[in-house]
């Protein structure tokens, strides 16, 4: 198979005295007898095109960012939340405290008056955190991932603590109901806290 190669990669050779081309292996001119130049191939004088850098015309992030995804199922707790920290505090905690006919039985037991006091008191801080959490949710601040983390994981630790202490007050109480409110603290943060941890649109979407 032959090869053709482009005129202007070859090598032509000229006389050094007339100028005269001359086949490519002479030594020396026929006309004038002077010694042959190899002259170097011709550069081709049209310019490399120009190739620009490609640059994607859309953020890579674009899809994730939003409150969607598993975000709507944070969102609808959030909001949720402050009512029923509410119904706790003024339809449980409050009335089992201050209920008259409570008042005989609590000054007989002083530890389960003081662990009821202190569960309004972190139930009416827990309400104060929501609220300001269901603001930086819907702002898409940059901090709520964390702040939610340290919310889910004092909830469970406290709720835990709260029904151990009521527990070992009273052996041979039914706290059935505290048990799961305590489980279910635990389970929530077992499941969110690695969510806010690693989710890709949880850091594309709180980023202001």
């Amino acid at each position: 198979m032959i090869i053709a190669i482009p005129s202007f990669l070859t090598m032509t050779t000229v006389c050094a005295s007339c100028a005269s081309e001359l086949p490519e292996e002479s030594q020396a001119c026929a006309n004038c007898a002077a010694a042959a130049v190899a002259t170097a191939p011709a550069h081709d004088p049209s310019p490399a095109p120009d190739i620009a850098p490609f640059t994607p015309s859309f953020n890579l992030h674009d899809d994730l960012e939003g409150l969607s995804g598993w975000l709507i199922l944070v969102g609808i707790g959030l909001v949720i939340a402050p009512f029923r920290l509410l119904f706790a505090i003024f339809g449980t905690n409050l009335p089992f405290l201050l209920g008259s006919g409570n008042q005989e039985y609590l000054s007989s037991h002083p530890l389960t008056a003081a662990l009821a006091g202190s569960e309004v008191l972190v139930n009416v801080l827990f309400f104060a955190s929501m609220l300001a959490l269901n603001y930086l949710f819907f702002k898409k601040k940059k901090g709520f991932p964390t702040y939610m983390i340290l919310y889910h994981a004092l909830n469970a630790i406290l709720l835990s603590i709260n029904h151990m202490a009521f527990q070992t007050l009273h052996p041979t109480a039914d706290l059935s109901a505290g048990l799961r409110t305590a489980v279910g603290s635990v389970v929530g943060a077992l499941i969110w806290i690695p969510y806010f941890l690693v989710s890709r649109r949880v850091k594309a979407t709180f980023v202001h």
